[in-house]
């Protein structure tokens, strides 16, 4: 079987580094005082829940305004409905321009001089031509 392998490339340089670095970390974490230990517990707990909030949909900033679906992180969503209203809009605007049009030629058929049989017989058109050049 073949074993499974890592993607990532660490050469053993960095491995001493990072293990050196993490021992320094270790080593002077222990000589932290307590207030800077409660502080920094402070601060994980409070990236936590702003993590927590961000996942659930909303989170309240500092001032106390309420940050929903549509906030500054969310924008692509707010375009998207944007767009979509505007679609709509275009439409039903473009909908009621035709069938306006299609009552103005129908209005004109029925109003005209005209009767409505000499629009759609195909003789009428050269009559009308050979009448115009006269």
């Amino acid at each position: 079987m073949s074993q499974i392998q890592d993607n990532t490339d660490h050469s053993p340089s960095e491995e001493m580094q990072g293990k050196a670095i993490a021992g320094l970390l270790n080593s002077r974490a222990q000589q932290l005082s307590m207030r800077t230990l409660k502080r920094l517990e402070e601060a994980r707990m409070a990236a936590v829940q702003q993590h927590a909030s961000q996942l659930s949909g909303y989170s309240v900033h500092q001032n106390g305004t309420l940050s929903t679906w549509f906030s500054w992180s969310q924008h692509p969503r707010l375009i998207s409905a944007g767009v979509l209203c505007a679609a709509l809009i275009v439409g039903l605007t473009l909908t009621q321009h035709m069938n306006r049009q299609i009552e103005n030629s129908d209005a004109f058929l029925l109003g005209s001089e005209l009767p409505p049989e000499a629009f759609v017989d195909r003789g009428f058109e050269p009559w009308l031509n050979a009448k115009v050049e006269l």
